[in-house]
């Protein structure tokens, strides 16, 4: 499950890559919904960006 520090990377690690794109926002509403799906176990499907569901499988927490 996504911890505090591991959403803060995440993030961060968006906003650096993404912050100043037209694609921010989108991209960071996605990444919310994906982060509850991951959480719960759901597989990320083709209807998520590809920077988003590779910023998941970056930062997610092991276990």
């Amino acid at each position: 499950m996504f911890e505090k520090s591991h959403l803060d990377a995440l993030f961060e690690d968006l906003e650096r890559s993404h912050g100043s794109s037209g694609e921010y926002d989108r991209l960071l509403k996605q990444a919310h919904l994906a982060i509850a799906l991951s959480d719960s176990k759901r597989q990320l499907n083709d209807e998520f960006d590809p920077i988003v569901v590779e910023l998941i499988e970056r930062h997610r927490p092991a276990g």
